[in-house]
């Protein structure tokens, strides 16, 4: 087990010692004490079990009933003030700031400074961390946290300050209320598989910026960025970009990828290099006096890298790792303010596969090889050009027959000619259709309903000779609202709908209402 290994030469060595000290060994009864065996594991994480065994080699027994005491008086002092409550990342500060070693380091030890609940959720505090911890848009680390038989999973890792909270839950122990103790020593375990997909996604931030300025303009600077294990997003100023633009952008930074440049990181003073504009920075009001700057190609430490940006996240050692860079979307999110989605490496990989997958399904459906489907799918738009060029033709030739028929059910209303209808079936356009035939044989009022896809449509029309009168804007305005919808337009025709289908007889009939009578 990750920690056991690494103390038990010293372990055995303090068991030995022990055996030599009367606090730890009752020489009589060749017995280690309970509470040297619970020293041991108190202090440097050595399991009971164990303990046990290395004493039987040298002829000794353990005093477990004693260190089980020990363990008990522990827990229950731990259970009365491991916890302490907080409402806000804001009030946690330890006197004592973590000690960051993620950058060089995924496994290390570290001494429980205290337990913290916040908002429901157990976080544990530690003098020393390889968690990366939330901040510049790269999501926290999860992992591990092992103490002898222990081990809790840290599900969030985020900082207040310079003290790092790693967030734990999801196991036995944990739900049991068997919590790290403040003052223990325990061994910590960065998700290696998680980190290394975060650092592929963040690295390839770097280049995606850097292309951008390539391929579209200097002037496209960051507003904003997201690095998780599945995705990035990055954000920045400037119009929207074209297809070309976007291709050229991919197939630059797959370019560098596959030319493995090396990824470095040094940290510099800010003043040195606050005015070298080849170094991206930004905010540049928050940058204390030492800053860390990566860069992609060029020499270690030289600073004369193709790509170099202030940055404290976790990166690749080389491009390479990256493996395959694709761009998932590109798209407006505020004024003048675009953002590009991407993936790299097993998730570029994996959506590949997913999009083969698609094309494979629809080229058997279709019965055609995958090299031909451009050309099937051209000659099926065309099929259906064509089919709804006939279906139009139909249907305008079915609405000049349901015209006939509408002029022998006109009627007077106030003196004015009017045809109002309900079709049926009939969407918008087709009640345009028919509109537009009966205006070549009847001279009035004209308002027609239909309803289709769930939904209903009007279209009214008055012919010039009496829109002095009558206007169809103003039909249209008035029996929307009935069907729950809305609409309008010009004196002589308009258009709206809505969605009560049950209340179309009612909106027609609200028609006869709104043709005045005629002026004396």
């Amino acid at each position: 087990m990750g920690g056991i290994t690494g103390v038990v030469a010293v372990a055995g060595g303090e068991i030995a010692g022990l055996m030599k000290m009367k606090s730890g060994f009752e020489r009589s009864l060749n017995v280690v004490s309970g509470e040297a065996a619970f020293l041991l594991y108190d202090t440097y994480g050595f399991p009971l079990d164990l303990t046990e065994l290395m004493a039987r080699e040298r002829g000794f027994t353990v005093d477990v009933e004693g260190a089980g005491e020990r363990m008990e008086e522990q827990k229950a002092r731990a259970r009365a003030a491991q916890k302490k409550t907080v409402v806000a990342l804001s009030q946690i500060e330890t006197t004592t700031p973590t000690a960051f070693v993620g950058y060089d380091q995924l496994e290390t030890s570290a001494r429980v400074l205290e337990v913290v609940s916040l908002n429901d959720q157990t976080a544990v505090i530690l003098d020393t961390s390889a968690c990366y911890a939330e901040m510049g848009g790269q999501v926290g680390d999860t992992g591990e946290l092992e103490h002898g038989d222990h081990l809790w999973r840290i599900v969030n890792t985020q900082k207040s300050g310079h003290t790092w909270l790693h967030f734990i839950g999801g196991d036995d122990a944990a739900a049991a209320g068997e919590l790290p103790v403040p003052g223990s020593s325990v061994v910590l375990s960065v998700d290696s598989s998680r980190r290394a997909a975060i650092q592929r996604h963040h690295t390839v931030t770097h280049l995606l910026h850097w292309a951008l300025h390539e391929v579209v303009s200097r002037e496209a600077s960051q507003k904003g960025s997201f690095v998780g294990p599945d995705k990035l997003t990055f954000d920045f100023n400037h119009a929207p970009l074209t297809p070309q633009q976007v291709a050229d952008v991919e197939r630059l930074v797959n370019e560098r990828i596959l030319e493995n440049s090396p990824v470095t990181w040094i940290e510099v003073k800010y003043q040195h290099i606050k005015d070298r504009h080849e170094i991206m920075q930004f905010f540049g009001e928050k940058y204390g006096e030492w800053v860390r700057v990566v860069q992609i190609g060029g020499k270690p430490t030289a600073l004369d890298g193709y790509s170099m940006e202030l940055c404290g996240g976790t990166h690749c050692r080389a491009v390479g790792e990256i493996g395959l860079f694709r761009i998932v979307s590109e798209n407006a999110i505020a004024a003048g303010v675009r953002r590009i989605e991407a993936i790299a490496g097993i998730e570029a990989w994996r959506r590949a596969g997913e999009e083969l997958g698609m094309l494979k399904t629809v080229a058997e459906r279709l019965a055609t090889p995958i090299v031909d489907l451009d050309k099937k799918i051209e000659n099926l738009l065309a099929q259906q050009k064509e089919l709804e060029k006939q279906l139009k033709a139909m249907q305008q030739k079915q609405a000049a027959g349901v015209a006939k028929g509408l002029v022998g059910q006109a009627r007077a209303i106030q003196g004015v000619p009017a045809i109002i209808a309900d079709i049926g079936a009939a969407d918008g356009d087709t009640l345009q259709g028919m509109v537009n035939e009966l205006k070549g044989q009847f001279q009035g009022v004209i308002v027609l309903g239909g309803t289709a896809g769930g939904a209903v449509a009007l279209v009214a029309a008055v012919t010039p000779e009496l829109t002095s009168r009558v206007q169809a804007g103003k039909i249209i305005q008035q029996i929307a609202p009935i069907v729950g919808g809305k609409g309008g337009g010009r004196s002589d025709n308009a258009r709206g709908g809505g969605k009560d289908t049950a209340r179309l007889a009612e909106a027609l009939a609200r028609v006869e209402q709104l043709i005045p009578a005629p002026a004396k």
